[in-house]
């Protein structure tokens, strides 16, 4: 792979992969195609199913091939994924148009199912958007996935690599983050709904699934490479090997208790965490290659 210096400790390929590309140019096609016929269909007020599904998927197929040939060419878009806020952001505008198209989703079941009343072409776009929007959020999520796997694929030397270890959280630090996130959930779903009724909850609910999965995803076990230009994080799957490099600059140093070494940092970021009992004999070497970057804190 190409690459070219960036701003940063990082760098970023030349050009982008076909299969990067792609999944750009669906993402904004799920987000953007269902609007856009939304409006014509309005606007020339149609009544023909066919239509409009057929300018779906006309409009979805030119957006995607629009995007794909734009992104492919800016191999430092990548750089812009490794912000914590973009990462969170891009999966989590899918919810607006699942939150958006619910009720006309609602409606066309309910009269697909009842006979009461024909559905509406309207209801009919909006309840396949609705599902794009669902889909605009697997594709955001897995978009990040990949930006910053070929982030860490340009800039990480597997010469400069001083130890590979692979852990999960503690057992008990994951119950106890599970729980606050599904109590905090839990409250703001009841406080729309106090407040502005069950329609507010709507856009909540997708996005504490959204959350819930980020942060199990987060506490589960996955390889780690100390390297001269940061922590790099890995998680291999049959389809996609995931991987994330954190500079040295970005950790307030770390500590080692009993059952967990942690590695720093400042919010609102959350603390990396090695459960000890993963490492065998190897926490020794791991504080060692860890003592040569950061600051170790008291326990």
């Amino acid at each position: 792979m190409q690459v070219r210096s960036s701003r940063g400790p990082f760098q970023t390929p030349e050009r982008l992969d076909r299969r990067f590309s792609l999944v750009a140019g669906l993402y904004v096609a799920s987000l953007l195609s269902p609007a856009l016929v939304l409006n014509v269909v309005q606007t020339m007020d149609l009544t023909s199913w066919p239509v409009a599904v057929g300018s779906l998927g006309v409009v979805g197929a030119a957006l995607t091939a629009v995007v794909a040939r734009r992104v492919i060419r800016q191999g430092d878009l990548v750089g812009w994924f490794d912000s914590t806020w973009v990462a969170v952001l891009v999966p989590v505008v899918g919810i607006i148009p699942m939150g958006v198209y619910l009720f006309d989703s609602f409606l066309f079941v309910s009269f697909a199912v009842t006979d009461l009343q024909a559905a509406s072409t309207t209801t009919l776009v909006s309840f396949i958007g609705f599902f794009l929007g669902i889909v605009a959020t697997s594709l955001g999520s897995h978009l990040v996935l990949m930006a910053r796997s070929r982030l860490a694929t340009a800039t990480v030397d597997d010469a400069h690599v001083a130890i590979e270890w692979s852990a999960a959280w503690p057992h008990r630090t994951r119950i106890k983050l599970m729980a606050g996130v599904l109590a905090v959930v839990g409250l703001l779903a009841g406080l729309a709904f106090w407040q502005l009724g069950w329609r507010a909850v709507t856009p909540v609910l997708p996005f504490g699934m959204v959350l819930v999965i980020g942060l199990r995803s987060l506490a589960s076990k996955r390889t780690y490479r100390a390297t001269s230009a940061g922590l790099e994080q890995r998680r291999e799957s049959r389809w996609f090997v995931q991987r994330r490099l954190i500079p040295w600059s970005r950790f307030d140093g770390f500590s080692v208790t009993d059952n967990a070494i942690v590695l720093h940092r400042a919010l609102p970021y959350v603390d990396v965490r090695c459960r000890r009992y993963d490492l065998f004999n190897d926490d020794e070497a791991v504080v060692a290659a860890l003592e040569d970057n950061l600051d170790r804190r008291g326990p």
